[in-house]
């Protein structure tokens, strides 16, 4: 009866070491659907800079169109009469652990139910790590930066 209570108690004891080593080995979460907050700046033609404060972009992977960004409500100048919503589909991603390293170029971004060729993103580069998305790229012709955190809703 001792051999079996101790046997009982080894088999417990490899229990839950294995679930302690299982997490460990736990492999962080993919990003699907994060909304980041932060500031949005375009150079401007008359060497002027643009910002916009509390722009929300939010990130979303598919099987169809990679990582796609999407800038809500965001106005690239003061003269613009509208804010609109734009979405960059098909962006090039590398995923390290939880950091991602974002990549595009010839990208023609959708705004107000169609392309918006005029507006083709070029040398996209970015990254997300710790909470944060920071993005370069050009739109159109127009050098554009967008730094923020994750949003908390």
């Amino acid at each position: 009866m001792k051999q079996l209570f101790t046997v009982l108690i080894a088999a417990g004891m490899m229990f839950v070491a294995c679930d302690k080593n299982d997490d460990k080995n736990e492999t962080p979460e993919t990003l699907t659907n994060q909304t980041y907050v932060g500031t949005l700046t375009v150079d401007q033609t008359d060497s002027t800079t643009y910002t916009q404060e509390n722009v929300t972009v939010g990130i979303a992977i598919t099987d169809t169109a990679g990582m796609v960004l999407t800038f809500n409500q965001v106005s690239f100048s003061e003269r613009m009469p509208v804010k609109i919503d734009m979405t960059i589909p098909h962006i090039e991603y590398t995923a390290n652990g939880a950091n991602y390293t974002l990549s595009g170029n010839n990208i023609v971004p959708l705004a107000m139910g169609g392309e918006f060729p005029k507006y083709t993103i070029t040398n996209l580069s970015g990254t997300i790590a710790d909470g944060a998305l920071s993005v370069s790229m050009n739109c159109g012709g127009f050098p554009t930066k967008f730094s923020g955190s994750a949003s908390k809703e």
